[in-house]
């Protein structure tokens, strides 16, 4: 009975203890629990960092709760002097994660230098060459993501690709060829009810055995994936890579940016027309031409109208 008594006791004083420590001023600090750390390093680490005011209360908690058993590592946003709230963030594994979002139409380059501005990944070019070595130029899904700061890069590269799995299953069919002709239309669609007009020029240049000429495919070749020139030349036509469509014939190598759903469909679904030409419009839609005559003929009407 006495230790029964007693037995409550303890627990009343740590009720109290953790009412009296879970009171404080909110103030947050970000801390990273490492892989193996014990329950009382972590505790000394957090008294050390102003998160909790004692870490006899926070370990007599943690193991009154039998939370010391399953702390999780990783980084955490704590409030200050809220200890029973640290506690059960650290035995759930509420670990800080930041929210990304990723446009459609980005190259892996780009989308490197967002996570490393974001503190997700430490170098955007150490991203850029691990997804060119393994081809996933096309498959890093543009999405909104939530990382840990400081990730692993492969282990963030892997989150993408397994969310392209995801958004495009297999039985979809798509292919490297369907992947490289959706980042090209995915570059020039603006309005998403053009993508597969746009797709059907494409479609059709390929059936007929012409060359692309496809912008974009030129920018990326000038930037090599690293930088999109905004306002292509005359003189930009002639860069020599595999990935000018003006000297080359056919696809390009591979993806030039990473499409999203609308323009991998319309890659795989051209609507049916009879265009080979088409021309922005200056209103973020497009002008299409069966040929090159009528094609030119609108560009000259269309300066006059300017002038």
């Amino acid at each position: 009975m006495k230790k029964y008594i007693a037995g409550l006791g303890v627990i009343a004083a740590l009720g109290m203890g953790a009412y009296w420590l879970s009171t404080g001023g909110g103030e947050e600090v970000l801390v990273r629990v490492e892989k193996g750390e014990s329950a009382r390093a972590v505790a000394r680490k957090l008294e050390e960092q102003g998160v909790i005011p004692s870490s006899f209360w926070f370990l007599a908690l943690s193991r009154l709760s039998g939370a010391s058993r399953s702390i999780h590592y990783g980084p955490y946003l704590f409030n200050k002097g809220r200890t029973w709230q640290t506690v059960r963030k650290l035995s759930r594994g509420e670990t800080f994660r930041l929210k990304i979002s990723i446009p459609e139409g980005w190259a892996a380059f780009q989308i490197g230098q967002r996570l490393q501005q974001e503190g997700i990944i430490p170098d955007a070019e150490a991203f850029a060459k691990l997804a060119d070595n393994r081809k996933l130029e096309g498959r890093l899904f543009p999405s909104t993501y939530f990382f840990e700061p400081g990730s692993d890069t492969e282990t963030v590269l892997n989150a993408f690709v397994e969310h392209f799995r995801r958004m495009v299953p297999a039985e979809m069919g798509v292919s490297t060829k369907t992947l490289t002709l959706a980042s090209i239309i995915e570059r020039e669609a603006v309005a998403d009810d053009e993508r597969t007009i746009i797709s059907s020029v494409y479609h059709n240049r390929l059936r007929a055995k012409r060359p692309l000429e496809a912008d974009p495919t030129v920018q990326y070749a000038i930037g090599k994936g690293r930088f999109w020139k905004e306002r292509i030349f005359y003189k930009d036509l002639n860069v020599k890579s595999p990935y000018n469509t003006y000297r080359n014939r056919g696809l390009p190598p591979g993806p030039i940016c990473n499409p999203g759903l609308k323009s991998i469909e319309a890659a795989l679904n051209p609507a049916q027309t009879p265009y080979f030409y088409f021309v922005a419009d200056g209103t973020g839609r497009h002008q299409f031409f069966k040929d090159h005559k009528s094609h030119l003929e609108w560009q000259r009407q269309n300066r006059r109208r300017k002038k």
